[in-house]
């Protein structure tokens, strides 16, 4: 009996070892029409952040890069879109976290310098000018990648980001109501003094109306306007260059014979320019002025502060004009028509050298750096599937192009190799428009509107010509934080950004003796200018060994 059980079981469990291995070989080796078939790659999802308003759209352009891409490079994308208030603290929580977040937007005027320095962005050296990913090869140069170099935690330059641009420069515009001008007696604005003449026309006429919106974060605003129209020497021509050390912290530096003969920095007093030449050799607030005047004539918002979203405003048809790049022409066109079908965009170049085609232009200095980045987050588990979407993304122009200007034939229609059409009576106000700053922009991969003017044709010709530019001589510097860090993290840099730009956005009552008094608290407040000596002494150190071994 004993016996008996005992192959009962034996013949029990071969049954079921043997059941298992037939189970298991059926699951992998399906048959059909007599072929083997693999196993499903499970795919790998990646999180990525982008900041901004999300694309009409854009999942139908996501689902169609999961489909052409389903059996090659296995990928789920999950992008997520932050408002522009909130994607900086966001970002900042999220990496503080350690959270699964595999490719973000960043650049140096947010917190790119900053979290380069910590330790929470990849190195990603490895991946540029490597066979392994001809995308990246063939759309980034060894040229490119080296002037877009930051210092690393470990004192050295490396690539830190997927630099995004297009142009060597970017021509600074004025975007105006050109229906609106036609409609008060200017058939278009040619002159500065054109320019004002319409903003008094557009007060006279519609109170509604902002003659000119600003953004409240000062850029593009109205002192470019002012600037770009002043008569004063080439501070290029000079030797005179701008450089960002820090989110709140900017030198200029008066460089002759290859010596650098003077630095002035944020905060400084008036003779650290002493010897700079006329007439930089001293700081010069009068622009204050003008732009109080126009803030109280109505050209511009009794309280601009409030205004997050300048083109919004414009686009909307609430503002006769606002300023932008001159590659942002057809977005805005876009935006515009929707809301107000009969509009008419005019463009007007803000500096005047720019509208004269001067070459080179001291308004146009280059060091072929890009303003905003792709970084990988130093904790994704997912850099190599992050890399080679990238790699995908801009290997060549038909991938770029889903990305840039959604799905062909049903978002656009192409014109030969360089331009594109929208489809028969396309919504525009529900079309996909995508903001390529964030993820496409590049040299190699431009791709314009059927509809630009002639005009506007000229002027990218001009903004793409590289004899338009100054050549920086600081053009591969990158200025090395680490021996400063405390000094620049002086919580007193950000309170001259946030004072300064109440006098930029013209929100404070008699801006010359007020900012006089303001200029005098910052030159007698010791511990400020401690660190200003001690942050210039390392510059004037990195700037000298530049300059000596080039």
């Amino acid at each position: 009996m004993e016996k008996f059980t005992a192959r009962v079981f034996l013949v029990s469990l071969l049954i079921i070892l043997s059941g298992g291995l037939l189970t298991a070989c059926y699951s992998s080796e399906r048959k059909e029409g007599g072929k083997q078939q693999p196993a499903a790659v499970e795919p790998v999802t990646l999180n990525i952040m982008l900041w901004g308003d999300k694309p009409k759209q854009f999942d139908e352009v996501v689902a169609e890069f999961e489909r052409q891409t389903m059996d090659t490079l296995h990928l789920r994308l999950n992008i997520t879109f932050t408002p522009q208030a909130d994607y900086v603290n966001k970002l900042k929580l999220k990496l503080a976290a350690g959270e699964q977040v595999d490719i973000v937007f960043d650049a140096p005027w947010m917190n790119m310098n900053t979290f380069i320095a910590e330790g929470s962005y990849a190195n990603l050296d490895q991946y540029f000018g490597n066979d392994k990913y001809p995308g990246l090869k063939q759309a980034f140069s060894s040229m490119y990648m080296d002037n877009n170099k930051i210092t690393g935690p470990d004192n050295q330059i490396h690539s830190y980001g997927l630099p995004l641009s297009r142009y060597l420069g970017e021509l600074s515009t004025l975007y105006y109501r050109k229906d609106l001008a036609a409609a008060y007696g200017l058939p278009s604005i040619e002159t500065y003094a054109d320019l004002l003449a319409f903003f008094d026309c557009v007060l006279a006429n519609d109170k509604t109306l902002t003659p000119l919106v600003m953004k409240n974060d000062g850029s593009y605003g109205a002192n470019d306007l002012i600037w770009g129209n002043q008569d004063s020497p080439s501070r290029l021509g000079a030797g005179i260059w701008d450089l960002n050390l820090g989110p709140s912290v900017s030198a200029s530096v008066f460089l002759k014979d290859h010596q650098i003969k003077g630095i002035g920095l944020s905060g400084e007093k008036d003779e650290a320019l002493a010897n700079f030449p006329e007439p930089y050799n001293h700081y010069d607030d009068s622009w204050l002025v003008t732009v109080r005047e126009w803030h109280d004539k109505g050209y511009i918002e009794e309280e601009p502060i409030v205004r997050k979203y300048a083109r919004d405003w414009f686009t909307s048809g609430k503002a006769a004009a606002m300023i932008e790049g001159v590659s942002n022409f057809e977005a805005i066109n876009v935006q515009l028509k929707a809301s107000v079908p009969d509009a008419e965009l005019g463009i007007f170049f803000v500096q005047r050298q720019m509208r004269d085609k001067l070459q080179p232009n001291d308004l146009l200095p280059v060091n072929s750096r890009a303003w905003n980045y792709l970084c990988l987050p130093e904790a994704s588990a997912h850099k190599e599937s992050s890399i080679l979407f990238l790699d995908w993304l801009f290997a060549s122009q038909d991938h770029h192009d889903l990305f840039e200007l959604g799905i062909p034939g049903k978002h656009w229609n192409p014109v030969g190799k360089d331009k594109y059409t929208l489809p028969e009576n396309t919504d525009i106000s529900q079309n996909y428009t995508f903001p390529g700053y964030l993820m496409t922009w590049n040299p190699n991969y431009i791709r314009l509107s059927a509809s630009v003017p002639d005009e506007l044709i000229e002027y990218y010709l001009y903004q793409a010509d590289e004899k338009s530019y100054y050549e920086s001589p600081f053009a591969n510097f990158v200025f090395n934080q680490a021996p400063v860090q405390a000094e620049l993290a002086n919580p007193k840099f950000s309170r001259i950004r946030a004072e300064d730009l109440a006098y930029e956005l013209a929100m404070v009552d008699h801006p010359a003796s007020s900012y006089a008094e303001l200029r005098k608290s910052r030159e007698v407040d010791e511990a400020l200018q401690q660190d200003i000596r001690k942050i210039k002494a390392e510059l004037r150190k990195q700037l000298q060994d530049y300059l000596e071994s080039k």
